[in-house]
């Protein structure tokens, strides 16, 4: 019971962050500061590698869903501020 909870938090986190991610697509806008982006991607993979350590597979792969949302949005805005120029 308690890993279904996992999955399902983990699965409303992603859904929530991809529904924001491609709201700010298709108004074609900078999704995320670039600094913080780069930090919070950082901070990411330590807690990534945490979750791998103690063997927490839902928390593992909520951070590998998250991070490659934030790596897309880092890319994203690279794109639209080169595009700004």
């Amino acid at each position: 019971m308690a890993l279904e909870f996992g999955v399902l938090g983990a699965l409303f986190i992603l859904g929530a962050w991809l529904f924001e991610t491609f709201e700010s697509v298709k108004k074609h806008r900078a999704l995320v500061d670039l600094r913080f982006a780069v930090v919070y991607a950082l901070g990411n993979v330590c807690l990534m590698a945490y979750a791998w350590l103690i063997g927490d597979m839902v928390f593992f792969f909520i951070n590998v869903g998250i991070l490659s949302i934030v790596i897309f949005e880092i890319a994203y805005t690279l794109l639209v501020a080169k595009k700004g120029k």
